[in-house]
């Protein structure tokens, strides 16, 4: 077995994405083990009827006893591909786009089957105990926005709801939560050995297990062609006032000036910042000049440490070591939830790649085809010419 911690991510972002641009919002709600963008993973078995025909620019897919609109599609893909349809060729957008249409209707259909499954093993007492969850979801939705009511409400709608859909959607999100939650169960217990064993084999592909060594570091930039007629004495070269500049600097900085502020008076694409670099590997030799040499500067030196002038390349600089981090891995007893946690994760994933297997060859992905492909069409159509 092959941990996949970086597929893994990736999986569960297409949902996500999906999610948070059909609702609007990022509040990411959880009702027990599963996240909303974890339930949409899964598809359930698909009994479509014969597809409707298109009615004008629009064209909806059976799906039981509800309907998907095309309208609905382009709704929650505007955001990514509304801005490619306007810069790219028609083929190429078709092409590109049609992978995200597919996950963003298999997102709905999943999220209407899966509830009506859930309905069907729900108790007979299920409605009012899902009123009182809905009530208390609401309560908090309205808390989390300051209980201002008017802004909550607000939110509302840009998630293209009112508060009677919002209900409903609440109702479906914590009855599938719950479905969900009972069907992938896990009891299962590993030993010490399997734990370990799992650590030793995956440790480097975990960043919270094992990280590279890091370097941060700020710097001021002198350089002599662009110091000020005022700033080089009568008797001294501009490469000799820049050098002593620095050393002024130096004395400044060691009296506890402000390094960010001294960075800002003067050169360099990272003045206007205060001179920081953010973190780097240690190990990566690929930078450019000057940073690859200051960067073995900065590791031969403590934390908050000042030095220069530095000559590099004609400029002259003041380095200041800001943090540094030597590589290594966390050992077992630390890490151990962890792990634990990666492999029951790895197992639930393991039950929704089998569901989704078994349930797609179920579906009539003809069908599926055929609307993917005109949400495709009308797309272009529609944001090309924007």
């Amino acid at each position: 077995m092959r941990l996949k911690v970086k597929k893994t991510a990736t999986l569960y972002m297409i949902g996500l994405v999906i999610s948070l641009v059909c609702i609007g919002c990022g509040r990411k709600q959880q009702y027990g083990k599963y996240t909303e963008e974890q339930m949409q993973q899964i598809g359930l078995p698909i009994k479509m009827g014969e597809l409707p025909a298109p009615t004008g620019s629009s064209m909806v897919l059976g799906v039981q006893s509800e309907t998907i609109s095309s309208d609905e599609i382009l709704a929650i893909t505007e955001r990514i591909l509304k801005p490619a349809a306007a810069q790219i060729d028609e083929a190429v957008f078709l092409e590109q786009a049609r992978p995200i249409v597919r996950e963003a209707i298999r997102g709905k259909v999943t999220d209407i089957l899966l509830y009506q499954e859930a309905r069907k093993t729900a108790p007979e007492s299920i409605d009012d105990m899902l009123d009182k969850a809905v009530d208390t979801e609401i309560t908090n939705f309205i808390a989390s926005y300051g209980n201002d009511y008017a802004l909550a409400e607000s939110k509302i709608r840009e998630m293209g709801m009112d508060w009677q859909s919002f209900r409903e959607y609440q109702k479906k999100m914590i009855m599938t939560q719950s479905y969900i939650s009972n069907k992938f169960k896990s009891e299962k217990r590993f030993s010490q050995q399997q734990l370990r064993d799992f650590y030793e084999q995956h440790k480097y592909e975990i960043p919270e297990v094992c990280h590279d060594s890091s370097v941060s570091f700020s710097l001021i930039d002198i350089q002599p062609e662009r110091l000020a007629a005022d700033q080089v004495a009568e008797d001294e070269t501009p490469q000799a006032a820049a050098e002593r500049i620095a050393g002024e600097l130096m004395t400044e900085l060691n009296d506890e000036a402000d390094f960010a502020e001294l960075a800002k008076q003067y050169h360099g694409g990272l003045a206007s910042i205060g001179g920081k670099v953010t973190p780097i590997k240690i190990e990566d030799n690929s930078l450019t000049e000057p940073y690859n040499s200051l960067k073995e500067h900065a590791v031969q030196m403590e934390p908050e440490q000042i030095a220069g002038p530095i000559l590099i390349d004609g400029h002259v600089f003041v380095l200041k070591l800001d943090t540094l981090h030597t590589g290594g891995c966390k050992p077992f007893e630390e890490v151990q939830p962890l792990i634990e946690q990666l492999i029951r994760d790895m197992e639930r994933q393991q039950q929704y790649f089998q569901l989704v297997e078994k349930l797609i060859k179920k579906t009539d992905l003809a069908q599926m085809d055929r609307f993917t492909d005109f949400c495709v069409q009308q797309a272009y159509r529609q944001w090309s010419q924007s």
